[in-house]
C-alpha cells in the first residue's frame, strides 16, 4: 500500500512540476514600431529584427561626411579607435546622435586623451551602450542596460529596439 501512495506522490509531483515551469514568465520584448530610420554603422551592421530600419557600414573618414543619417551606431570592435582625439569634437558637434555599443559611459569618446580600456567597457549592473547628442542648449546622454544584466542575443536586440525608439522621438 506504501508503494502505491509512494507512486502517486510521486507522479502528482512530476505533474505539479511541470505545470509549474510551463507558467515560468518568459520575456517578451516589443519591437521598434516608429518610422523608418537610416543609421550609419562603423563596424558590421547589428542582427535586428526591426525591418524599417536600414544599415550602412562607414568607416571612420566617412563619418566625417555630411550624409543623411538619422544617427551613427559605433560597434564594440571599434570602440579603441573611436576614442582617439580626433573625433571628440566630431561627435560633440555632430546635430545626430552617436552609440557606442559595448561601452559604460561617453567620456573616452567625448573627452580628449582619455582612451577607451577595460575600465569603459561593459559590466553587469552598468549599461551596455551608451549614446551622446549635442544639443543647442545641452548635451543629451543615454545609456541602455541589458535586461537582467544578461548579454543574450535576445537582449541585446531588445536594447537595439529602446535604441531605435530614442532615435525615432528625436526625429518625429
Amino acid at each position: 500500500m506504501n508503494r502505491k501512495i509512494g507512486k502517486r506522490y510521486l507522479c502528482l509531483m512530476i505533474f505539479l512540476l511541470t505545470a509549474l515551469s510551463a507558467c515560468a514568465p518568459s520575456s517578451v520584448f516589443d519591437l521598434y514600431q516608429g518610422k523608418s530610420l537610416k543609421i550609419a554603422v562603423v563596424g558590421e551592421a547589428p542582427e535586428v529584427k526591426e525591418e524599417q530600419v536600414e544599415f550602412v557600414e562607414i568607416t571612420f573618414t566617412e563619418m566625417k561626411d555630411d550624409e543623411d543619417y538619422d544617427a551613427v551606431i559605433i560597434r564594440e570592435s571599434n570602440l579603441l579607435e573611436a576614442s582617439e582625439s580626433q573625433y571628440a569634437e566630431v561627435y560633440l558637434r555632430s546635430t545626430i546622435p552617436f552609440f557606442f555599443i559595448g561601452a559604460s559611459n561617453t567620456i573616452p569618446f567625448t573627452v580628449k586623451d582619455v582612451e577607451f580600456d577595460k575600465t569603459w567597457e561593459w559590466a553587469p549592473g552598468v549599461g551596455y551602450a551608451v549614446g551622446v547628442l549635442t544639443m543647442p542648449e545641452e548635451v543629451r546622454h543615454w545609456s541602455y542596460g541589458l535586461y537582467n544584466d544578461e548579454k543574450t542575443d535576445e537582449h541585446i536586440q531588445e536594447m537595439y529596439a529602446r535604441i531605435f525608439e530614442t532615435i525615432g522621438e528625436l526625429h518625429p
